[in-house]
């Protein structure tokens, strides 16, 4: 038997109203059509370079999101054997052609239009895709004008891991808690109050609502049913902060640091990544119902 490879993967909620399949599939068309690089962080970029179409009559869209450095042909360049900057003859032997860029790394990505999950490939091989990175390079497609103006604004939010929620409720003490929420949704609240609070978010041009929860002067809160539909609501579609005291004093907790992260091994000889990559999809997609 080969020696096992380690896959992970992490997840995006990619939110557009109304809800339909065929909205996200031509959204996710849009994005890729963009052509466009986005900034990571610094001088890293990540774009959509495959976008696979072959099964969307089972609802899924397979595509590649490629990260690379993105050179400026303007900045210093430093000479290791000078140990100074380089001058400018060695500067002329420099030739990199346009739109060509060093330090690639491709990550698969699945999106299931029906239920608006988008599950990338976190680490594979050494190579790694943060959450918080995969979400800005598709926050910044969709912030792009084009997009917004063909599909109004777009909430996409990191899955975070559920524990996080039970590791609040389990403070020794737990003084406040917000939940933050982008959009809220039938499983949140009352079918009534969904549409009562969209309107009022649009009427003040807000995009989203937090709910603040303290407890009193010596106090801790208590977890009861609605605060823990309010939590895996904001899991799900935005944040969770709280404030309270454990075992090692006091303590500030946010969700968005523990993003859910699935992982398995595979045997290479035995099951392909994608394979592999898929499996953990399927799980992913099935433990947020």
């Amino acid at each position: 038997m080969a020696r096992e490879l380690k896959i992970a993967v992490g997840a995006l909620n990619v939110r557009l109203h109304p809800h339909s399949p065929e909205i996200y599939d031509a959204f996710l068309a849009a994005l890729y059509a963009l052509r466009r690089p986005v900034r990571i962080r610094g001088d890293r970029f990540g774009m959509i370079t495959i976008l696979d179409r072959r099964s969307i009559d089972d609802g899924i869209i397979r595509g590649v999101l490629r990260t690379f450095t993105k050179i400026d042909p303007k900045a210093r360049w430093f000479d290791q054997e000078s140990m100074d900057d380089a001058n400018a003859e060695l500067l002329k032997q420099i030739n990199i052609p346009v739109g060509v860029h060093p330090n690639s790394s491709a990550f698969r990505f699945t999106m299931n239009v029906r239920k608006h999950i988008l599950t990338f490939e976190q680490y594979s091989e050494g190579r790694q895709l943060t959450p918080k990175s995969a979400c800005a390079v598709f926050k910044g497609l969709a912030e792009d004008a084009a997009i917004v103006a063909l599909f109004g604004p777009a909430k996409i939010s990191i899955l975070q891991d559920r524990q996080s929620l039970d590791r609040i409720f389990k403070l020794k003490r737990l003084k406040v808690i917000t939940f933050i929420i982008d959009r809220p949704n039938p499983d949140i609240w009352s079918d009534d109050l969904e549409g009562e609070v969209d309107a009022h978010l649009a009427a003040a041009h807000a995009q989203r609502i937090a709910v603040t929860y303290e407890a009193p002067p010596g106090g801790s809160l208590v977890e009861t049913p609605s605060l823990r539909r309010l939590g895996e609501g904001a899991l799900r579609n935005g944040e969770i902060k709280a404030r309270g005291y454990d075992t090692d004093g006091h303590v500030n907790v946010s969700t968005l640091d523990t993003p859910r992260i699935e992982q398995t091994k595979y045997d290479p000889e035995a099951e392909s990544e994608q394979a592999a990559f898929e499996r953990l999809r399927r799980g992913m997609e099935a433990n947020q119902q």
